[in-house]
Order: structure tokens, then sequence, then C-alpha cells
């Protein structure tokens, strides 16, 4: 969900739930919490949000909309190919670095059956926007190879995500895997 389209009080209720979790993970993020930390009434989030698992869901989708609008920018009109791949990998990367805590709550929401279907539909547009480019390279099996891309880049980004910086030598080897460099 845009931020632009999202009311105040949804906003500020989405800002808390943020530093939350920045400080308390997924098991941490509860609806009192996060009132507490936007400083409005328990009623008020159930105005906006159906439940925490709905809310969990509205933050997530925020991070990937940042994710997207990244991707898109980076690759802009890059043809389909190896560069296009890098370039929206890299740009993945980068939110997942600077997205440190919705980062946290998707890798924590693996564990939840209800969260993980939520957001797995998300997750799956990057493979599918990488097929063309592996497709453009000539590999005959380009969905394979996507969703082995995908699932490489966000290894980097756990990796990344725990180390709190940018690995150099992961998205160097991810480069190489792709036969550019």
């Amino acid at each position: 969900m845009p931020a632009a389209d999202l009311h105040p009080t949804a906003e500020a209720l989405m800002n808390a739930g943020i530093a939350v979790a920045e400080r308390e993970g997924l098991a941490g993020l509860s609806v009192n919490r996060v009132v507490a930390e936007a400083g409005v009434a328990k009623g008020t989030f159930y105005v906006h949000f159906a439940d925490r698992d709905a809310f969990v869901d509205a933050l997530h989708a925020r991070f990937h909309a940042k994710v997207d609008a990244a991707v898109g920018a980076a690759i802009g009109d890059l043809p389909a190919g190896a560069e296009r791949l890098i370039a929206g990998a890299e740009a993945y990367l980068d939110v997942s670095l600077a997205g440190r805590s919705v980062k946290a709550l998707a890798l924590e929401a693996r564990s939840d059956p209800r969260l993980s279907s939520m957001m797995s539909g998300r997750q799956e547009r990057f493979a599918v926007m990488a097929t063309s480019s592996f497709k453009a390279m000539g590999w005959r099996d380009a969905a394979a190879a996507a969703q082995l891309l995908s699932a490489m880049t966000q290894e980097i980004a756990v990796r990344e995500f725990d180390a709190g910086r940018r690995l150099p030598p992961a998205r160097r080897a991810l480069r190489r895997f792709l036969g550019a460099g």
C-alpha cells in the first residue's frame, strides 16, 4: 500500500509498527505495543487493520512497494539480460538492507503459514520478472533459473541482514553466476 494512499493515522501506526519490530521482532509486535508507540487508542488500530496479521501483511506490502519502485528505477530501460538481472537484484538487496525491520518481520513470518502465504505472491514477482532475461540469455529452463536467482538474492539479503551491511563477495558471486563479472 503506497504511503500516499494511507490515512495519516494508518501511516502513524505502520511507522510505530516498524519501531516496535526493530526493538521486539515479530514475536513482540503486538497491537498493544503498536498503539502505545503510536499514541492512539486500540480501537483506532482496528479502524485501519482487520487484525495483527493484516497489519504485518500491510508492513510487508509497504516494503515491497519500495522494492518494486527501486527495482523499476534500477532496471529502467535496460534490455533483458544479465545486466538487467544484476541491477534488479542489487536494488532489491539495497532496499532490504535499508528496511531491516520489515525484512526481519518477513524472515520471522516464514514460520507462520498464514503470514507466509499472504506474502509469497509479492516475493514471486521478482522471479517472474527475471524469466524474460533468462530467456534472452538463452537459458532453456528460464523459469527455474529465475526461481533460483530469486532464492539466491533472498539468501544474500538474509546474510546482509545478519551482518548489518553489504557483503561485496556475495554480490560479486551473484554477478559471476550470471556470467557478468
